[in-house]
């Protein structure tokens, strides 16, 4: 039988999407369900009063079809969640409705509880507070400007800046310890300052809970994509076993990062299902989306590249101020790439995360390297212009051939080929090196290209194995389709190694009750549950491969049996996937638009299973860029915190023409498939190709995202620092 793995198969639950029977999580049919609606805060820092939250609670209380509300002042007490749930994780140890301070705009306040969505809502809008401002630290600049003396690491609620304590941080230590302490060598300097604003997720699916208890067990339907991460902390919240939390979520609308931890609002969705003994069903508007799903925080990078006149890198400086929130951890990791790249005698990156009166961000898609991207390279074609070297040219001479930060080579790295095979693809040899040499139709024609690169991960995971009462193999694990097609991936991987053929084969998911695995993000779904669903379906051959012929059958209808997999393995190297993107675009400098009308990408990912989806991944991912690059920004009052404008985000009528190919070399040092993720890695340097490209259409250096009519249309002051 042909192998399934590397064939363009549709996917499995498609045709239910496609005609309306895929069952998300408001979709979900629940007996005697009454519907929540969240108050939210509408000041940025300081305290509600307790007689206002009281007389909002009796307003709400009388309103048609009100069950129940819940506030700080009738809540149950909750939790502080213990610290290794969020060491390094933008979870909240501080439990929601603990006291009556209010630490950002759209904190939560209230639950109102009633008999329809309507009500609920209704009610709800009765609910203003009388408040007790106190000034807000709106941006890391004000919290630099005044930093705070009280500290204690142990506070549910923290002040000041700080370096981080976890994976940026020892990665910054290994980096000294490798590399020592050099003085800045001399050669062609470029340095500039580089800006990314905050930028929100926005799925097209609301988040949404639905939660109801059993006596002491409770079970969560929740548009989430790490049901066994939100079932430990849920139930340290609740101070429940953790095995009486059952979390379900069949299929996710998409996430890019919003709902990848447990957000307030469903530990308040399960507070308010136990006090009115009914099952309870909360979605989250479009505006509370913004500020209670997380976001990509701003970040402030400094660059510094120096070069031999030849463009050989001798240096390479990238500092980061970011931004999280005054109740939990978070780094924006914007200079991990700048430590690996590219080859220089001489690294220096760090970061300073300053928190700030706003909601706490969390991983957005390719994060630390979308937004550091976007810095080092259009720092990196600077430089080529500095130095007199063509982009490409400039790059591949500079290709590391090991991981700059400890030293250890690459599992399987293509980098180079991704930008010869990409400068082919794209014709970039007929690109002339002078700005504003290029025209169609009237208006100016640019020309760029950018590095992409995301790490490969994989982490631990199992398998479970059954067959179903129609005769199918099925196997499951505890992880999620969010949209990216691992359903079929892993039906079409163990279809391949049990020889079966894929009606015959399913993948299930979705239920913390299947066989453990971790959240899916950082692109190491295929590579963690992947290699799950490889040993399992090795496991099940050796077992039918050693039962005599005539009791195979029996066998197979009955085997059941769960296998587990180990994280990657330490084989001394790195896996890294890597690609390069080249883009055209239009600039009509009369009125200040600009259309990206060509993209070629050369992605270096591992092995492919599905060149269907991972083209669809890929297309996504430059879409998702060209938002960054374009369009999106979170638009708050600078003194009042509060939205004041719409956020855009592209359509169709926005992609350009693709040419999406990829370098199909397989990473057996990663996992024993092959594979290495290929969800976010294309949205990586898809901003920094963007710009560049504006940039050899007219002449202008534009450091600040998005780059919008208004930024298009000022006069070019952003001279180069040296």
């Amino acid at each position: 039988m042909a192998s399934s793995v590397g064939r363009p198969v549709n996917r499995v639950e498609g045709v239910d999407k496609v005609t309306g029977r895929a069952r998300y999580t408001a979709d979900t049919p629940v007996e005697g369900v009454l519907y929540a609606a969240m108050v939210q805060a509408q000041i940025p820092h300081g305290r509600v009063t307790a007689d206002s939250v009281a007389a909002a609670s009796a307003r709400a209380s009388a309103a048609p079809g009100v069950v129940h509300v819940v506030t700080p002042l009738n809540g149950p007490p909750l939790q502080v969640l213990p610290k290794d749930l969020t060491w390094d994780l933008p979870l909240e140890r501080r439990p929601p409705l603990s006291d009556l301070t209010v630490q950002h705009v759209g904190q939560h306040m209230a639950v109102v509880v009633a008999d329809s969505p309507e009500n609920a809502t209704q009610a709800a809008s009765l609910m203003e507070f009388d408040y007790i401002a106190s000034p807000p630290q709106l941006c890391a600049a004000d919290v630099l400007d005044h930093p705070a003396d009280d500290d204690d690491p142990d506070a549910l609620i923290r002040h000041g800046a700080y370096r981080p304590d976890h994976f940026v941080k020892l990665t910054e230590e290994k980096l000294q310890d490798h590399r020592g302490p050099l003085a800045e060598p001399a050669g062609v300097k470029v340095a500039a300052t580089y800006r990314t604003p905050v930028n929100t997720h926005y799925p097209i699916e609301l988040s949404a809970t639905i939660a109801q208890w059993d006596g002491d067990h409770l079970v969560v339907h929740d548009t989430t994509r790490w049901i066994t991460g939100e079932r430990r902390a849920l139930a340290a919240y609740l101070d429940l076993p953790e095995d009486h939390v059952r979390i379900v979520s069949p299929l996710v609308g998409g996430a890019f990062g919003s709902k990848s931890f447990l957000w307030m609002h469903v530990v308040l969705c399960a507070v308010a299902a136990r006090a009115v003994a009914r099952p309870v069903k909360l979605v989250l508007t479009r505006n509370q989306m913004f500020t209670s799903t997380g976001h990509r925080p701003r970040t402030e990078q400094q660059v510094a590249l120096i070069a031999d006149p030849d463009g050989t890198l001798v240096s390479i400086e990238q500092h980061t101020l970011t931004e999280t929130s005054t109740v939990a951890h978070f780094c924006e990791p914007a200079g991990l790439s700048a430590r690996m790249l590219y080859r220089s005698p001489r690294l220096d990156v760090t970061h300073t995360v300053a928190r700030i009166n706003a909601p706490t961000p969390c991983f957005m898609r390719g994060p630390g390297e979308a937004p550091g991207l976007f810095a080092l390279e259009v720092a990196m074609d600077e430089l080529a212009c500095a130095t007199g070297q063509d982009p490409v040219a400039l790059r591949l001479a500079n290709v590391p051939d090991r991981d700059q930060t400890n030293g250890r080579p690459w599992s399987a790295a293509h980098l180079a080929r991704c930008y010869t095979d990409g400068a082919r693809r794209f014709g970039w040899e007929r690109r002339p090196a002078a700005p504003r040499s290029m025209q169609r139709n009237g208006v100016h024609l640019g020309w760029g290209m950018a590095t992409a690169t995301y790490p490969g991960r994989r982490m631990p995971a199992s398998c479970g194995v059954v067959t179903d009462a129609e005769g199918r193999v099925r196997f499951s694990a505890a992880t999620h389709e969010i949209g990216t097609g691992v359903r079929t991936v892993m039906t079409q991987l163990a279809a391949d190694i049990t020889g079966l053929p894929l009606s015959a084969v399913g993948f299930d998911s979705g239920d913390s009750s299947f066989a453990d695995a971790p959240y899916s993000g950082a692109s190491q779904t295929t590579a963690t549950v992947g290699s799950a669903v490889f040993a399992a379906a090795h496991e099940w051959r050796r077992r039918l491969g050693t039962a005599d012929p005539q009791d195979a059958g029996r066998l197979a209808a009955t085997l059941s049996f769960t296998v587990s997999s180990d994280g990657a393995p330490d084989t001394g190297a790195v896996s890294q996937s890597f690609g390069a993107h080249f883009c055209e675009v239009e600039v009509d400098e009369q009125i200040g638009r600009v259309a990206v009308t060509r993209w070629v990408a050369v992605m270096d990912c591992g092995r492919v299973l599905n060149p269907k989806l991972a083209t669809n991944q890929i297309m996504g991912g430059i879409t998702f860029g060209l938002g960054m690059a374009l369009l999106e920004q979170v638009p708050r009052d600078p003194t009042t915190a509060q939205l004041i404008g719409e956020y855009y985000v592209p359509t169709h009528a926005d992609r350009p023409d693709f040419d999406i190919s990829f370098i199909d070399g397989e990473d057996f040092g990663l996992d024993p498939i092959g594979v290495r993720g290929i969800g976010e890695v294309g949205t990586c340097g898809v901003p920094a190709a963007i710009a560049n490209a504006i940039y050899h259409a007219t002449g202008k250096r534009l450091r600040d995202l998005p780059i919008t009519l208004e930024t298009l249309m000022e006069p070019d002051d952003t001279d180069q620092e040296s």
